[in-house]
């Protein structure tokens, strides 16, 4: 498992500890690396602290998805299509609902 760039991500947030794209981009290398938990863990985390940062929603709700917890990934859509009628984002709440869409019909 490489983690080079996971350092250097960790590196980057440590000069700018509010940077929420960075939080975002190192629970992507997680999930990238398989660390699906902690990719989870981050994303949360990362929502708890930044409600309005659109694009967790989506990757919180696919890893939810993806480990059975298609309940929790439901609100997780609900709450980010909140969020786009909020900051008026049609893209993202396009996808969101289609994302939505696929977890309801499968659960």
């Amino acid at each position: 498992m490489n983690t080079d760039r996971l350092q250097q991500l960790r590196a980057l947030l440590a000069e700018e500890p509010g940077d929420h794209f960075l939080r975002y981009a190192i629970a992507l290398e997680h999930k990238r690396l398989g660390g699906t938990d902690q990719a989870i863990a981050d994303l949360e985390a990362l929502l708890h602290d930044a409600p309005q940062h659109i694009a967790s929603y989506y990757q919180l709700a696919l890893l939810l998805a993806g480990t059975g917890r298609s309940a929790d990934a439901l609100h997780v859509c609900e709450a980010g299509l909140l969020q786009c009628i909020v900051a008026g984002d049609r893209k993202a709440r396009a996808e969101l609902q289609e994302l939505r869409n696929t977890i309801a019909e499968d659960a």
